[in-house]
């Protein structure tokens, strides 16, 4: 992106006060308390975006297949997912749109946040986990296995058609239950129950004595409708009340399985800062809150392919072959030497610890040394 692209779009996201939209915006946020209601568009249907790693290409199949991922992770600001106080809310309902893309609703706990979403000041940017599909013709990276980990409000968004403003989404793509939603229909199934019944039982008219008959025969018709109604009204109730308990293990699953997850990827992503600190002056935490997880997993693969092909042609030319790893590694020799116990100790070490990491490559090298060493 160019300076003068830059200049722009900062031109075209400064309000002032006395702007009409702005405060238009504003009293709309005036009718809501905390935590406030936002919605918009995350991430468009068959956009490029440029992004710290290069351009990427979005696919509407790859947005409508993730879409539910979205919902529960938490709001942040400006991609901070390491503190606590960056977290200023949470997405609470997500949903595909044909021709659009991915929109949603999330609630945010910060007033002043509140108000510059309701001015028009912020957009959203998503922070996802995905495969690679390969390159469109212009070399954008193709997504694929989507996985959102979380949604931040940032100055300027990275998908063109990113936006949020302030109250409910009025897509009816959106219009999924919430708890909330299912405790009200249950509330009012039952007192609709009751009202029915009760304007059944208050249908009685005075009449002649040879209308009472006739009369008689009517609620006596009448009350056996009623029964069948109330039966129906009760096996409604109970299926409302199961789907309603549905909805919310759906709800509770989908959440533990997104928090296991985002553990998972911020495990692996401090081993990989680890493994690269080795001999470095870089601390491991250090690199983990600078780069990227798909930059440290870039530069690490990089690294493992250049010690492979590096322990070839050592062995190629039968001089002594470092084990890899870090500078605690012993070095092996393959001469006629006798291997010292200590050594066949530490390449199992290493063969059990690469198997863990999912190291296939340094672990076939070990393997192949350690069957050289025992011979």
């Amino acid at each position: 992106m160019t300076a003068e692209t830059t200049e722009t779009d900062t031109v075209e996201h400064t309000t002032t006060s006395s702007n009409p939209t702005g405060i238009a915006r504003c009293e709309a946020l005036e009718d809501q308390s905390e935590p406030y209601t936002v919605h918009g568009v995350a991430i468009g249907a068959n956009e490029v975006t440029f992004g710290s790693n290069g351009p990427k290409f979005w696919p509407d199949t790859a947005l409508e297949a993730s879409v539910q991922s979205l919902v529960g992770v938490p709001l942040n600001k400006n991609h901070d997912d390491k503190t606590v106080e960056s977290v200023v809310g949470e997405v609470v309902d997500a949903a595909f749109e044909a021709g659009v893309g991915i929109v949603f609703e999330a609630e945010i706990d910060d007033e002043d946040l509140a108000t510059k979403v309701a001015r028009g000041r912020l957009e959203v940017s998503v922070h996802a986990l995905h495969s690679d599909g390969g390159r469109t013709s212009e070399g954008e990276v193709i997504v694929e296995d989507v996985r959102f980990l979380d949604l931040s409000l940032v100055p300027r968004g990275g998908s063109p058609s990113n936006y949020v403003e302030a109250g409910e989404h009025p897509s009816e793509v959106l219009a999924s239950l919430s708890e909330s939603d299912v405790d009200a229909i249950l509330a009012t199934s039952g007192s609709d129950s009751t009202t029915t019944m009760t304007d059944e039982k208050t249908d009685d008219i005075e009449q002649d004595d040879e209308e009472a008959e006739v009369e008689a025969d009517i609620e006596s018709e009448d009350t056996e409708e009623a029964e069948v109604e109330a039966d129906d009204e009760s096996e409604d109730t109970e299926e409302a009340e199961l789907q309603g308990d549905e909805l919310r293990d759906k709800v509770s699953t989908l959440r533990s399985q997104n928090q296991e997850l985002r553990n998972e990827l911020e495990s692996v992503r401090l081993e990989y800062a680890s493994q690269l600190s080795e001999d470095t002056a870089f601390e491991a935490e250090m690199l983990a809150e600078k780069f990227s997880f798909d930059e440290l997993r870039e530069t690490f693969d990089e690294a493992e392919a250049s010690l492979v092909t590096s322990d070839d042609d050592a062995t190629s030319e039968a001089t002594p072959a470092p084990q890899t790893g870090g500078d605690s590694d012993a070095e092996l020799s393959t001469s006629d030497d006798t291997v010292s116990d200590a050594e066949i100790a530490e390449l199992e070490s290493k063969i059990e610890q690469y198997d863990s990491m999912g190291w296939d490559a340094a672990k076939g090298d070990a393997e192949q040394r350690l069957d050289e060493l025992q011979a």
